[in-house]
């Protein structure tokens, strides 16, 4: 069965396998949900928390390079 779960899930085929049909997922499922090119619904409905869109903070850059890094 670990076979034919890898197979589900990765889509890694097994050579002398056989039968490689889904345990978990429909018939008609199309993909493989634990590979990193499986789109997330969730994060196609609502952005990933860590992105970030950074608006620059008013002075510029020349704020950043006033301090020299001396700690005294």
């Amino acid at each position: 069965w670990h076979e034919r779960e890898a197979h589900e899930m990765f889509g890694i085929d097994f050579a002398g396998h056989s039968d490689l049909r889904n345990m978990y997922l429909p018939v008609d499922f199309e993909g493989h949900p634990l590979r990193k090119d499986f789109p997330l619904l969730a994060r196609m409905v609502k952005p990933w928390p860590g992105i970030v869109d950074v608006e620059p903070l008013p002075g510029g850059d020349s704020s950043d390079a006033t301090n020299d890094g001396d700690a005294s």
